[in-house]
């Protein structure tokens, strides 16, 4: 009977031990899973704050890169804005010339007796309307041709139904020069184109006292002086009515 309970007793003590056994060895195993886990959440909690970080920055840099296009935006449209208005006032400006050009038109040909159409042009900043006849003259020569004369009988006419119409007649010539020998220069020759055209208006009635000369030689061209067409343009004589008269007339080319 004792053997039986010291058998017992130590059956006993045995499985109690070995059940210790397992639920200690479960224990440490439950422990580093907890373990485990608990430095998995640390470092999804570590991974979450430096996504939101990196999520609050992207949107900050975000409106701060939306301000900037609004802004660019913004500029460009004001941009646009003042293009098209200076565009309205560039369109107003031209309308206006076109209007001022067309009123000397008519004042031209209302005061002067003009007939048919008088072209008009800006030349460094003064207006030049351009007569029906135009003054020619040869290289090297002052010398007015039929056209020539028609034209300044022409401009007579017009000066003579015109008392208060003072002339500053300017002569001028292309870049060609004279031999040195000839003791002639294009400030002579500008000279002499002038008072060409000066003698004929006085023939023709119109008082000396209204009358200017003056030569530009070849220092006002106004085409290139390197082709035959250009040079021939710039042999020229040019009328500039004085301020009482208040425009200035081209009369030959």
């Amino acid at each position: 009977m004792n053997l039986t309970l010291r058998l017992l007793a130590i059956t006993l003590i045995s499985t109690l031990a070995l059940s210790s056994c397992v639920s200690k060895k479960k224990f440490d195993q439950l422990m580093d899973e907890k373990n485990s886990l608990a430095s998995s959440l640390s470092e999804s909690q570590e991974k979450v704050k430096m996504l939101e970080e990196k999520v609050t920055s992207l949107e900050a840099e975000m409106e701060a890169e939306k301000n900037r296009l609004n802004g660019e935006i913004a500029g460009i449209k004001a941009d646009l804005d003042a293009t098209k208005k200076q565009l309205s006032d560039a369109k107003a400006a031209l309308a206006a010339k076109e209007n001022e050009i067309a009123e000397i038109k008519k004042t031209v040909k209302d005061a002067f007796g003009v007939s048919g159409d008088v072209a008009v042009q800006e030349v460094n900043g003064d207006m030049y309307v351009t007569l029906s006849e135009a003054v020619h003259y040869r290289s090297g020569s002052a010398r007015l041709n039929r056209s020539a004369r028609k034209a300044v009988d022409d401009l007579a006419e017009l000066m003579k139904n015109n008392p208060n119409m003072h002339l500053l007649i300017e002569g001028h010539t292309d870049s060609d020069k004279f031999p040195a020998d000839t003791g002639m220069d294009n400030w002579q020759l500008s000279v002499n184109r002038a008072m060409a055209v000066v003698k004929r208006l006085i023939r023709k009635g119109v008082e000396p006292a209204r009358l200017t000369v003056a030569g530009r030689a070849d220092t006002d061209p106004v085409a290139p002086n390197d082709s035959r067409e250009g040079k021939a343009e710039n042999r020229r004589t040019m009328a500039k009515p004085s301020p009482k008269t208040g425009k200035i007339f081209k009369i030959g080319n």
